[in-house]
Order: C-alpha cells, then structure tokens, then sequence
C-alpha cells in the first residue's frame, strides 16, 4: 500500500467511527500535537500523541462537532509525506455555531508504512470564534 492509500484507508476509518483501525495504521508513539494553534482552547486541539492518548482525540471531535462534510479531496505523496486538503463543514454541538473550514492535513509514516507524526492546518480564528460563540 502506498502511503496516499494509508491516508486514505485512515479517513475511511474516520468516516465509519472506527477508531481501533486508525490506532492499527499509527505507531505506538505518533506525535499528534496540535496546541501550538490559536485556537487551542478548542478540545481537539490538544497534544493527543502516543496510543494511549489518541483515542482522546477522536472523543473531543466527536463529542464536540457534528461534521456535514468532511472531504479530504486533494492528496500529495513526497517521500514518507502525505499533504492532503480537506474542505469541512459542521457546527459545534455546545452552541450550534456553524463553521466552514478548508485545511490541510500534513501526515508522516515510517518506512514500514505507518503514521508517525500528523499536523492539522486551518483557520484557527473561525474556529475559535465558532467555539466562543
């Protein structure tokens, strides 16, 4: 499997709730770090690395979002690098805030073929916004 189908295979996972096939396509140790964003506040954004914690992140996100949309529609593959595009649309179940959000989603994997280091770029003062709202 190329690296852009380990991706792929990681957001079908995603999309079903089927968190235990994500943790299988990531190492013991992935570095899953978001707090260093604006938006920190927002409870996904948080340091979910390691195979303990990452289950964390996939309860605040959905525990705190309802997503409409989530397409991960443009991916690029440059050596152990997956850079993918996402349009995401939803509200925040806390207050009904909507948002819409195009990101980008930066993956890396290990020569045996599994996540190690995952990034998450967006516009942090929507989201953060939607989240006070």
């Amino acid at each position: 499997m190329s690296n852009t189908e380990v991706i792929q295979t990681l957001y079908a996972a995603f999309g079903r709730g089927d968190i235990p096939a994500i943790q299988n396509l990531v190492t013991d140790d992935v570095n899953w770090d978001n707090t260093r964003v604006a938006s920190a506040e927002c409870p996904w954004n948080g340091n979910f690395s390691g195979e303990s914690s990452l289950p964390g992140f996939f309860a605040a996100v959905g525990g705190e979002l309802d997503l409409t949309v989530f397409d991960p529609h443009t991916f690029t593959e440059t050596g152990g690098n997956v850079t993918v595009q996402l349009h995401i649309k939803g509200t925040i179940r806390k207050n009904g805030a909507p948002f819409v959000n195009d990101a980008v989603h930066v993956w890396r994997l290990n020569p045996a073929g599994k996540v190690n280091f995952y990034r998450h770029y967006n516009d942090t003062a929507m989201e953060l916004a939607a989240w006070r709202a």
